[in-house]
């Protein structure tokens, strides 16, 4: 077995002899990630729909959004490249910041989330014994320490022989209870409160989509790309698929109140079981945060950055409170899923899974016009669709905004390629 490297891996491309993870490692990695409290809370958002809407949305989007997650981690893999470099190629390396400045934002976003949650819960169950920043900070710490270890040595000594069993465990047990608890069956009769399909959809797709900008930072170290590609598929799918459910199962949009049900129903320790997993979400989003600032600056030391995103995000969750959660996963599938839309095809279609070093680290490919307009092009479709926007034209039928916006910035970019192909001929 390959050893694990302690190395601090920046923006340079893994060689092959330290990609150290297989099949097994990526189904335990991204199993664990589609866990948690914050996906029990999206899902509560379903309520809104008919039951069998909020279930079939929950099916393909879960899938649906697994399968974009494990074709961006597959590029990681193929190259030994982190998710900002994967961009360069179709946005170029200037072109590629501004996608990073926003990553950075919504990681910062997911990481405070994190460890309020985790504080919030301790803070819960322990009856007020410790101060909610006390909390904070002892949740920030253990980020941090888990953030500078790094994916390797986490995903092998933290996930695979203690946090994912502990996730499997816990999330099995709630979800038997809650299929078997008294108002199960007025949930899977509920006709909903007029969430369309399409709605819904959306918002069980950001939550892979939520992960894209993420997944080559750590599919890098992959010993084989098709190992990887069908165990982060299955992987998240899976458990996505599971929280999501419970989430509508629970039916509460508050995350304190959701904390306390769960406490309630399954007892204090199988809470404190679950904070215990929430703990690596928080890792991956801090670890990427870091790895996404090198994109732009390269020289400054992980470590450095790993403990300025924590340390930031653990005084933002002493200040800040969750509201419009569902709003900021809109925001995200409306930013993201374009942008996929655009490094997908690029690399699948109109570069054929051959990316070149020359590509990824010449200062000469500066800025990627094409990617831009076409990014923009499929934000535009999704800001004009989503119910969030004031360009929002409710008399349209109900179709969401991830697939037309997914498929306008596809389209736009060949288009653009395809014209200059054409006329350079």
């Amino acid at each position: 077995m390959t050893a694990i490297s302690s190395r601090e891996w920046g923006i340079e491309p893994v060689p092959q002899k330290s990609r150290a993870l297989g099949g097994f490692d990526y189904f335990i990695l991204w199993s664990s990630l589609g866990v948690g409290l914050l996906v029990f809370s999206a899902g509560s958002f379903l309520s809104e729909a008919s039951f069998f809407d909020a279930v079939l949305a929950i099916i393909i989007g879960s899938v649906a959004g697994s399968i974009l997650l494990a074709l961006a981690g597959k590029i990681g893999s193929d190259h030994g490249i982190t998710s900002l470099v994967s961009m360069r190629p179709s946005f170029g390396i200037r072109g590629s910041y501004l996608p990073a400045v926003l990553n950075i934002i919504q990681l910062v976003g997911w990481t405070t989330f994190e460890i309020m949650i985790m504080a919030r819960a301790a803070d819960i169950l322990t009856g007020n014994m410790l101060p909610y920043p006390a909390w904070a900070a002892i949740f920030g710490g253990l980020v941090a320490l888990l953030g500078i270890a790094g994916p390797l040595t986490v995903v092998r000594k933290w996930l695979g022989k203690f946090a994912v069993w502990i996730a499997f465990g816990t999330s099995a047990v709630i979800i038997i209870n809650l299929l078997m608890s008294p108002g199960a069956s007025e949930v899977l009769s509920s006709k909903g409160n007029g969430m369309s399909f399409f709605t819904a959809l959306d918002l069980v797709i950001a939550m892979p989509i939520s992960w894209m900008p993420l997944v080559a930072d750590y599919n890098r170290f992959a010993k084989k790309g098709k190992s990887a590609f069908w165990a982060t598929l299955i992987g998240f799918a899976l458990t996505n698929i599971l929280f999501y459910f419970g989430g509508v199962l629970l039916g509460t949009f508050d995350v304190v109140a959701l904390i306390m049900a769960i406490q309630v129903m399954f007892f204090g320790f199988l809470m404190l079981l679950l904070i215990v997993d929430e703990a690596d979400n928080a890792f991956a989003d801090a670890y990427s945060a870091s790895v996404s600032t090198q994109d732009i600056f390269s020289k400054i030391k992980q470590k450095y950055l790993i403990i300025g995103v924590v340390a930031f995000s653990s005084v933002l969750a002493t200040v800040v409170t969750i509201e419009n959660y569902e709003a900021f996963l809109l925001l995200i599938g409306a930013v993201f899923v374009p942008l996929f839309g655009v490094v997908l095809t690029d690399y699948y279609i109109v570069k054929r899974q051959k990316y070149t070093q020359d590509m990824m680290y010449n200062p000469k490919n500066a800025i990627g016009w094409p990617a831009m307009v076409a990014w923009a092009a499929g934000v535009a479709v999704s800001f004009v669709l989503s119910p969030l926007s004031p360009a929002y034209i409710s008399q349209m039928p109900a179709i969401g905004a991830t697939i037309p916006s997914l498929a306008c910035a596809s389209l736009v970019y060949l288009a653009i390629k395809s014209g200059r192909k054409t006329l350079s001929a």
